[in-house]
Formats: structure tokens, C-alpha cells, sequence
């Protein structure tokens, strides 16, 4: 197995242990790796690039997410109809969850 593939493994594993949106998550990353790069993201980029959720459950994803502030949507100055997803107030906090999770689970593995 490739190291690549086996860091992914090992990082995704503690999150199926806990109750953790994996939809969530991958919408997540995808917009996380667009802001690295400097990339303005629509809803619409979410939609077509975020494969393995339908529309509808994307769609209900981002606005769980937006609910709970984990994303804040911007209306383009533009046209009203094109929105844009920033990080929310809770965005940080989500994301440390994640890594509490995953680090938790390190800790644990380390003692075996």
C-alpha cells in the first residue's frame, strides 16, 4: 500500500468511530483545499466538484453547516443569485473537533 493512501486511512479512521458527518466532511475539505489556493468558491463549485453526495444532500449539507455558522454564505455584489461560502464564525472550532478526534485516537493507539 501506498504511504499516501495508508495516511489517508489512518487520519480518516477515528472519524467512523465517532459521530461525524462524513458529507460534512468532504464538503469540507473541498472548500478547505480551494481557499488554500486562493480560489473564490460558489455553492455551484460545490455542487458540481463534491462527487459522491447528491445534489439534494449537498445542498442540505451546506445548510446545516451554515446554521451552525460553520459557513457563511456572500451574496456576489453582482448578481444575487451567485453566492459565495467563507468560513463561518464556528468554522476553527469545527475543524478542531476533527483534530480532537484524531488526535485522541492517536494518543489511544499509542499505548497498545
Amino acid at each position: 500500500m501506498k504511504i499516501r493512501i495508508k495516511n489517508l486511512l489512518d487520519a480518516i479512521a477515528p472519524l467512523s468511530t465517532k459521530k461525524v458527518d462524513m458529507g460534512e466532511v468532504m464538503i469540507v475539505s473541498f472548500l478547505q483545499s480551494q481557499w488554500q489556493i486562493n480560489q473564490q468558491v460558489q455553492v455551484n463549485d460545490v455542487l458540481d466538484n463534491v462527487k459522491h453526495l447528491s445534489t439534494a444532500s449537498t445542498n442540505r449539507k451546506l445548510k446545516q453547516l451554515k446554521k451552525a455558522k460553520v459557513l457563511a454564505f456572500i451574496n456576489s455584489e453582482s448578481d444575487a443569485r451567485i453566492k459565495f461560502i467563507s468560513k463561518g464564525l464556528m468554522f476553527d472550532s469545527y475543524v478542531e473537533t476533527l483534530e480532537d478526534i484524531i488526535d485522541g485516537h492517536e494518543k489511544t493507539s499509542n499505548i497498545f
